[in-house]
């Protein structure tokens, strides 16, 4: 996910702490209306589904319950690569982002689907039944 920045709102100029999943702490302080954003180090990088956990701590000292938020993937992935397919190939492959679902969509309208392993890599087979002439 590409988000640079965990925002929300807090007790008024309280301290915000936001654990990353890797342990890393990044703190920040929310303004006198209670709003906060702490910027995420471009070297931290998400796929989905991690939890950052997010406290904060007033003046006195009083810290607040853990909120867990789950980072959503909101970015599209890059278009896929095709390898060079012929009238003779049994199978669709190339590369796309690791685990994606690929979709092939055959020159008669028929769609196939296949899941690209965790490097990227990925191959769909054709069926029997489908020839190709060449120029499709």
């Amino acid at each position: 996910s590409e988000s640079p920045q965990v925002s929300g709102t807090a007790e008024a100029e309280s301290t915000v702490k936001v654990e990353l999943p890797d342990g890393t702490e990044l703190t920040g302080v929310a303004d006198d209306q209670g709003n906060y954003g702490i910027d995420i180090p471009a070297n931290k990088k998400f796929r989905g589904g991690e939890q950052l956990k997010v406290t904060s701590t007033d003046l006195s000292g009083n810290k607040s319950n853990e909120a867990v938020v789950e980072v959503k993937d909101t970015t599209p992935p890059v278009a896929p690569t095709v390898s060079e397919v012929t009238s003779e190939s049994p199978q669709v492959s190339g590369t796309a982002e690791a685990e994606s679902t690929v979709k092939v969509e055959l020159p008669d309208g028929t769609e196939l689907t296949g899941v690209a392993d965790d490097q990227g890599n990925y191959g769909i087979d054709i069926p029997a039944n489908k020839k190709f002439r060449g120029g499709e």
